[in-house]
């Protein structure tokens, strides 16, 4: 995949879109769970800590969830579920494929583009390989996949 075109950034912003309804919507339903095992263990009302620590689980609950999303699908097939819908692939800057290291810090590097309000994603507009914060830092690109023959 040396060669791949890189990725359109309307691909790359309706795949960031799918993946963050998904992971909404895992975050909920597991955070409910919790919620709920927390209501059927603790038998009294929740004072103002308790429902802060259950607050902050809920918080920790969402953060795992997407670095563990990111990096097990991006390191292992080099691409999240809104990747795989819009023909979008994380390679290596040589084509390899990803690897789980590098989709940790690709990950961790969107924390950071968190942390910063969006200005690490400013560079997608301005780069013709179209990467950004996260993709400087891991030394991957995204790029278009070749539709597969019938």
């Amino acid at each position: 995949m040396t060669g791949a075109r890189p990725a359109p950034l309307w691909r790359l912003a309706v795949a960031a879109a799918a993946d963050a309804l998904l992971g909404l919507m895992a975050w909920a339903l597991a955070a409910m769970w919790l919620v709920v095992a927390v209501k059927l263990e603790v038998r009294h009302p929740l004072d103002v800590l308790e429902t802060l620590l259950v607050a902050l689980a809920v918080l920790l609950l969402g953060a795992a969830l997407h670095v563990v999303y990111h990096t097990v699908l991006v390191g292992g097939c080099g691409q999240t579920l809104g990747k795989m819908l819009l023909g979008i692939a994380v390679v290596r800057q040589d084509g390899a494929p990803a690897g789980y290291g590098r989709a940790l810090l690709r990950c961790l590097g969107g924390g950071l583009c968190v942390l910063t309000l969006g200005l690490g994603r400013l560079p997608v507009l301005f780069t013709r390989e179209r990467r950004g914060l996260p993709d400087l830092l891991a030394g991957t690109r995204p790029v278009r996949t070749p539709r597969p023959s019938p």
